[in-house]
């Protein structure tokens, strides 16, 4: 928050702040006081004056202080807040300093010009001011004018009421366009942050300490990723040199056109373990060619699954004739029904169940196409490329000649407004959808949230570490008798890591403060398994900022459980609570160096 100075810090300023949102944007950059809009006429008393002065920057001074109140922002600001507030502050820096030399500057000027003029008149009244001399008239009457004070108050009260105006606009204004802060939390959920029951500590008591943790992710995490920035650049590389070799052999069919890839998950995060160096997930957009249009028909989450289906429909371009004046309608303009026909009938015969696009339908036709772009591009690669056999995704594995493997999985999505949002080919494994059921992702909006933490957190922090140590040991976890897959997946310790973010200053992650935040994590999800209770991170979460951009229902919603099933099924959280009691035990005796054949 930018901090205001004494009286002594506003010297008769002759400027308005820079314009920002605050109720001097509007008063504009010209030096009022010699203009004389707030100021008056010239001083002719310099201890009224100077008096007058003082009120004026205690006026000021309110008003700053009204605008800016403690109260109104949260101490813990959001990623745009923070970034907005360093920029103003230093603008406005700047802005006073080059505010007090030009008023030094044109003072100076006004004083000489004055001194000139009145030498050459012979008047030498105005030298009463430099020998001492008072006039005892009142220092805001202009000349000729007898009012006093009432008569300078009546005559500027068009200020006082634009300030007003201004103010109360500003309030208004902030009070609208509250944004949920990027680290805020009410006092409630602040207080089942900080203040951790004693059975807790008591169960924590024992925890390595912050050099055993260190020690531990330096020989068994850091040296098996130490190649993956690299890696995650190549694949995104590789797969956009695929995707534009399919657009130059699909540029002449009416079939859906690729966007720009983007990688997600583990590896493309940066919290990936030892599992996650060789499996890379790649996000390919598609969108309908010119004259179709998909249309997005949600399923009811009541009933437990966030899928979609993708309608195929013709687009009407009668708005884009009006506009371009070469384009054509292809569903208005009968003697263009053959253009139609072809363009959409193709895709509803080659993708679509029941003008519906088919996952598997969907996918098969992406996969050939990537097979044929790579008799285009394989002589500039020195690797030999399969395509390992899957009805959601268009999986690669790309073998070495050194023995190394890779394994790239092409998801395909269609985004859901303008947010990030998709609907997705690949189900979670768990869920058993329809060949017309496209499963709701929110892996880019996870995305770009870390993303934004690691750009405006201090450097070097713990945050992923947390998260790395945890999943690194749970990989390595004997599952309980009789269980076929763990209950806790990396998801839930990801989300619970992304609610500690929000609520947490971005400060106390830094990387001397391993330890803790890592009881913090722990702490977290062993909360929500007794109380059966995770909320999904961004669906009904208040704190979201408003810079991750997903459809605004999705803020108003109901918070999304994701241990539901652990309420349904007794059996599954008694075997989730022993993962993480064993997980817990796994912490505490963690090894501190290598040993012979790993984990």
């Amino acid at each position: 928050m930018l901090q205001l100075g004494t009286e002594a810090d506003y010297p008769r300023m002759g400027k308005t702040l820079p314009k920002q949102d605050s109720v001097f944007s509007a008063c504009g950059r010209e030096p009022l006081g010699l203009a004389g809009h707030i100021w008056g006429p010239r001083w002719t008393d310099e201890s009224d004056a100077e008096a007058s002065m003082a009120v004026i920057s205690l006026m000021f001074l309110a008003v700053m202080y009204v605008v800016h109140h403690p109260l109104m922002v949260s101490d813990r600001m959001d990623l745009d807040t923070l970034a907005r507030s360093r920029q103003l502050e230093k603008r406005m820096s700047e802005e006073m300093r080059q505010l007090e030399m030009e008023f030094e500057e044109r003072s100076r000027a006004a004083e000489q010009k004055q001194k000139v003029e009145n030498f050459w008149r012979g008047d030498t009244s105005s030298d009463q001011l430099v020998l001492g001399k008072k006039d005892m008239g009142w220092p805001f009457q202009a000349g000729g004018q007898d009012g006093g004070p009432l008569g300078w108050i009546l005559g500027n009260l068009w200020n006082a009421g634009l300030f007003c105006l201004f103010l109360i606009f500003e309030l208004l204004r902030q009070s609208m366009q509250h944004e949920p802060a990027f680290e805020s939390s009410s006092e409630e959920e602040e207080e089942e942050i900080r203040v951790v029951p004693i059975s807790s500590y008591t169960r924590l008591s024992d925890f390595p300490s912050q050099e055993a943790l260190e020690s531990f992710y330096k020989h068994y995490i850091q040296n098996a990723i130490r190649d993956l920035p690299c890696t995650c650049e190549f694949v995104e590389s590789f797969v956009d040199d695929l995707i534009e070799a399919c657009r130059v052999l699909s540029r002449r069919e009416a079939h859906p056109q690729l966007e720009d890839c983007l990688g997600f998950g583990a590896a493309f995060e940066k919290w990936g373990t030892l599992h996650e160096t060789q499996k890379f997930d790649v996000l390919v957009p598609i969108v309908p060619p010119q004259g179709t249009m998909f249309i997005l028909e949600m399923r009811d989450p009541a009933l437990g699954r966030r899928c979609g289906c993708v309608k195929v429909d013709s687009e009407c371009m009668c708005k884009h004739e009006k506009l371009l004046g070469d384009v054509l309608c292809l569903v208005h303009h009968r003697d263009h029904s053959a253009m139609l026909s072809k363009c959409t009938s193709s895709i509803k015969a080659a993708l679509c169940t029941s003008s519906h696009l088919d996952v598997c339908k969907t996918v098969q036709w992406f996969r050939n196409m990537v097979s044929n772009a790579w008799a285009l591009v394989a002589h500039k690669y020195d690797f030999k490329l399969t395509f390992p056999p899957s009805t959601t995704s268009c999986k690669l594995r790309l073998d070495y000649r050194s023995g190394r493997s890779l394994s790239i999985s092409l998801v395909l999505g269609v985004q859901r407004e303008d947010t990030l949002v998709y609907l997705v080919s690949r189900a979670p494994e768990q869920e058993q959808l329809t060949s017309v059921d496209w499963p709701e992702s929110f892996a880019a909006c996870e995305h770009l949230f870390l993303k934004l933490v690691g750009r405006f957190a201090p450097e070097n922090t713990c945050h992923l570490k947390c998260l790395q140590i945890v999943l690194s040991l749970q990989d390595h976890q004997i599952l309980p008798p009789g269980a076929s897959r763990p209950i806790l997946t990396s998801y839930h310790f990801k989300t619970a890591l992304m609610h500690l973010l929000l609520r947490l200053p971005l400060t106390d992650w830094q990387h001397s403060m391993l330890s803790q935040r890592l009881q913090d994590l722990l702490w977290f999800l062993g909360r929500g398994l007794q109380q059966r209770s995770l909320h999904h991170f961004l669906i009904g979460n208040t704190y979201l900022p408003l810079t991750i951009p997903i459809p605004k229902a999705f803020r108003n919603a109901e918070p999304v459980n994701l241990f539901q099933h652990l309420v349904l099924n007794p059996v599954a959280h008694s075997q989730a609570v022993e993962e993480f009691h064993n997980l817990l035990a796994q912490v505490k005796t963690l090894p501190c160096s290598p040993v012979a054949g790993g984990l």
